[in-house]
């Protein structure tokens, strides 16, 4: 009889225990809540450390430490400890939702999906779940299903001016303007001072070819917010297509002043500079945008073409080199090297690297036609005519014109 109660007289001891160890994680995990408000990642990663090894059956614990690890890019360690966390607490769809997120960041559109749709099922009704989920889905590249969620909360809450805002911006997403349009304008009809519904209409009205109005637009949504660092981007923009280099200019000096963090802003401010010859400025601004995002490839070629034009040709190559070895499955790194190898004069390493483009996307006439133009310029013109008439077979107007000045014998 003492055995069979034995168990029974043990159980409230291990229940105090694990209560115990519970109790002091959690104290734990509170000191390195403050390390992070301080900036102590280090010491704060010790601590969540210490918290996951006092209590190993604590999620919480080890989604402290995750989301630490997401913040200093750590992604791979952050994905161990959200497994953790999921195989401890199956059924939560705060931790799904996180682990989604974080699949986002690490290019596993799939896998990101799937966790969307778990805690979809797991917290349906969830109102913030739903307004993170648009901005997944529309990370995940469908802006069908973001605009799915959309409707369905503006079902709820028809008069949400910020739900509605943000449908217009994933119609522009969607390349539908003359939605997005309608909603900018819908908006305004009720709310004339809203300047975030100014800065929507002027981008769809950039959209539908209508920079002049659209430069109005941008202009009132910073008379509404003058601090409005997006609205200056874009009126800048605006003022570049209207060939207002001198507006365009002091817009984007004013973007990167009030949000100098944003690479698209310093690589737009780089565009205006090299338009105006300023290529040493142009350079500088290119630096700067690909300290903030090393995976801009645009940058980095225009950045390759400017160092070639100011006759650094060692510099312009370390970009192109650095395009291939970031991307080697995207046939536009090969297509960039390859036309960096054609302002080289150098045709034969220019054709194999278009050659690479093509077989990766053999649809795209650009590749062809860049490809007889080199094979043109190294005096190989059957073959490279042979390859401008592919590209006008597949509709390039370039390769027309080409075959125009150069075929015709």
């Amino acid at each position: 009889m003492r055995l069979l109660l034995l168990p029974t007289l043990l159980l409230p001891l291990l229940l105090a225990a694990q209560l115990d160890q519970r109790l002091e994680s959690i104290q734990v995990i509170q000191q390195a809540d403050m390390q992070i408000r301080l900036g102590n990642t280090e010491q704060a990663y010790f601590l969540y450390t210490r918290a996951i090894e006092t209590d190993p059956s604590f999620a919480d614990a080890y989604m402290k430490r995750a989301t630490l690890l997401t913040r200093l890019g750590q992604y791979r360690q952050a994905s161990e400890d959200m497994d953790r966390a999921l195989l401890l607490n199956p059924m939560s769809d705060h931790i799904l939702d996180s682990r989604a997120k974080l699949r986002i960041l690490l290019n596993d559109p799939e896998g990101a999906e799937l966790d969307i749709r778990q805690a979809m099922v797991l917290a349906p009704y969830d109102p913030l779940l739903r307004r993170e989920r648009v901005d997944e889905w529309l990370e995940l590249g469908r802006t069908d299903l973001a605009l799915l969620e959309l409707d369905t909360l503006l079902g709820e809450a028809p008069g949400d001016a910020g739900l509605k805002l943000k449908r217009g911006f994933v119609l522009l997403e969607a390349d539908e303007p003359s939605p997005a349009l309608g909603v900018a304008e819908g908006i305004l009809a009720a709310d004339p001072k809203n300047a975030l519904a100014h800065d929507l209409r002027g981008m769809a009205l950039i959209r539908l070819g209508r920079p002049a109005e659209a430069l109005e637009a941008f202009s009132s949504a910073i008379g509404l917010s003058p601090e409005f660092a997006l609205a200056h981007y874009n009126r800048g923009v605006a003022n570049r297509a209207l060939g207002n280099a001198p507006e365009a200019l002091a817009d984007l000096q004013r973007a990167v002043e009030l949000s100098g963090d944003q690479a698209h802003f310093l690589f737009q401010r780089a565009q205006v500079r090299r338009d105006a010859g300023d290529l040493e400025g142009a350079v500088a601004d290119y630096d700067a945008a690909l300290k903030l995002d090393p995976a801009m490839t645009a940058v980095r070629y225009d950045r390759g073409v400017a160092l070639k034009l100011l006759g650094d040709h060692a510099g312009a190559m370390r970009d192109a080199e650095e395009l291939v070895e970031r991307t080697p499955d995207d046939p536009q790194a090969w297509n960039m090297k390859g036309d960096l190898h054609l302002l080289f004069g150098e045709y034969v390493e220019a054709v194999d690297h278009y050659d690479r483009a093509i077989s990766l996307d053999p649809e795209a006439s650009e590749h062809l036609h860049d490809k007889g133009l080199a094979l043109v310029m190294n005096y190989q013109l059957l073959q490279g005519c042979r390859d401008l008439e592919r590209a006008i077979d597949m509709g390039s107007e370039r390769a027309r014109e080409a075959h125009a000045n150069f075929c015709s014998f």
